[in-house]
């Protein structure tokens, strides 16, 4: 899951290189119109064109004139947005053409205040495919449309007419009207997929509704696909002890790339609305596995970040701790083991080690340069903080508090219709007021401490095994009772367990060969 960006320009960006005199001359403007334009309604037309490349003809009106547009070039790691855009024109109230320049990609300087746009998007699918769940795309018989990198920008509330080709259907969370015109309280967040093949099947998980889209063959059923999601937030409104202010809507589609490997996929949350965009294994056990496996993540973020009024960069908690979120749903479920739990553990830490390069980052930095390198460790280091931040606590506590009740005090403090709030300071503030863990979160979550798996594990019960290229974490020989008691907490039993240990020493003797 990626959050929100605004538009970030650059003054040189390939072969790109913007005038830097029009480019400020472009801000001023901005910063002049921006008061008036924060809280402009849209009124939009959209047709879907099939073709090579497939296009979305866009035109509309917004509450306001203004001088300064601008559409977005970049979100997360995925660049270039605004350079799909062709044929870009503005208007007056009445309808006459206003005389524009375009001063970076995106940017446009009216040369009076318009209210009118129109243009005109190529949507290929993005050459990455871990962009596909992010961005807007279109193939031959299904796609995306996001609001938030086809309208331009600020949005607020928009009213959306969407045409669509002749035996395409349109799947969304967003309201339709009786004219048939979705009314969007949230362009930021509205996603619209489409397609010749899509299919709706809704469930129940506890308290909570949901909407299954489908697109495409799978190795599964989506009966299957729709029992792994209504599972997967059942344990997740237990974690958190309360349902998403909304019904989400799951959209499960194909990667639109040509020959894209089945075991790669991409996913987003926005709002209430869950996109998974994967590769095609053919054995229904393996492409089973690697739905669960997204899911349990990316599920999360409906309550972590979408349903907090928290506000800042602080990844590290809603995309590092969620992994380790999605490592205990998958344990409870029992798609995961114990040694499962270890073996996660082990592959963290070498990620970890690999990423951290000279210079130990603190969480926060490592969230502010997730986009500039800093991606595995907001993952990976983010994951072990929160595993042993788990242990910890309830090994202080003596197994009455977990990381679970840092959720449920989270959302009890800043759960969206709350007072908005830094993300990074309210997340400190319960980490650190739980089960006296102050220390804790000011070595290793505020501080750029290293970590050092095997001295931070051996206190639970816990070791690395020595040799071997991968790390390797296994249960100590010699367990006190309160050792046993967390690690069965965890999922931990004896008899299995001797025989992981006799796996983890042919895995070693076979690496070191």
């Amino acid at each position: 899951m990626l959050p929100p960006m605004f538009n970030q320009q650059v003054i040189k960006r390939g072969r790109e290189v913007v005038d830097a005199a029009s480019l400020i001359l472009f801000c001023v403007l901005l910063l002049l119109s921006a008061r008036d334009a924060s809280a402009q309604a849209l009124d939009v037309k959209m047709k879907v064109v099939p073709g090579s490349p497939a296009r979305v003809h866009v035109e509309g009106h917004r509450d306001g004139a203004t001088t300064a547009w601008s559409i977005r070039n970049f979100y997360g790691s995925a660049a270039g947005l605004a350079e799909r855009v062709e044929n870009f024109a503005l208007f007056d109230d009445g309808g006459a053409a206003v005389a524009v320049k375009q001063l970076a990609p995106g940017e446009f300087s009216a040369a009076v205040a318009a209210s009118r746009f129109a243009y005109d998007f190529k949507l290929d699918p993005p050459a990455f495919a871990s962009d596909s769940s992010h961005v807007s795309w279109l193939a031959a018989d299904r796609g995306l449309l996001m609001l938030a990198d086809l309208l331009p920008v600020p949005l607020t509330t928009a009213r959306v007419e969407l045409t669509i080709p002749d035996g395409w259907k349109v799947s969304t969370g967003e309201t339709r009207n009786a004219a048939g015109v979705f009314e969007v309280a949230d362009a930021e967040r509205a996603i619209f997929a489409l397609g010749r093949d899509l299919k709706e099947r809704r469930g129940r998980a506890g308290a909570l509704t949901f909407t299954l889209v489908t697109a495409g063959d799978w190795a599964f059923d989506e009966e299957e696909a729709a029992d792994s999601v209504a599972e997967i937030l059942k344990i997740h409104q237990e974690t958190v002890g309360g349902v998403p202010r909304q019904s989400p809507l799951v959209m499960l589609l194909p990667l639109p790339q040509a020959g894209a490997a089945g075991n790669l996929w991409s996913a987003e949350t926005r709002g209430a609305t869950v996109v998974l965009v994967s590769g095609r294994l053919p054995s229904r056990l393996a492409a089973k596995a690697q739905l669960d496996g997204a899911l349990t993540h990316e599920l999360f973020h409906l309550w972590v970040p979408n349903g907090l009024a928290l506000e800042g960069e602080y990844d590290w908690f809603y995309e590092g701790f969620t992994n380790y979120v999605a490592l205990r749903a998958g344990m409870k479920r029992g798609q995961l083991t114990f040694n499962d739990y270890l073996n996660a553990m082990g592959s963290a830490y070498d990620s970890y080690v690999r990423a951290r390069g000279q210079r130990e980052l603190s969480l926060a930095e490592a969230s502010q340069r997730r986009f500039a390198g800093s991606g595995a460790l907001v993952y990976h280091k983010g994951m072990l903080v929160a595993l042993l931040y788990d242990l910890t606590l309830m090994r202080q506590t003596g197994g009455k508090d977990s990381l679970a009740d840092v959720y449920r005090e989270l959302f009890r403090r800043h759960a969206r219709g709350a007072a908005p709030a830094d993300g990074n300071r309210a997340v400190v503030q319960v980490l650190s007021s739980t089960g006296g863990m102050s220390a804790f979160v000011e070595r290793y979550v505020e501080g750029s401490t290293e970590l050092t798996l095997p001295s931070l594990i051996e206190p639970f019960g816990l070791r690395v095994e020595p040799g071997g290229a991968r790390t390797h974490v296994g249960v100590s020989e010699s367990l006190d009772s309160a050792q046993r008691e967390l690690l069965r907490k965890l999922g931990y039993n004896e008899r299995p367990d001797a025989e992981s240990r006799k796996l983890h020493e042919r895995l070693r003797k076979h690496e070191s060969q």
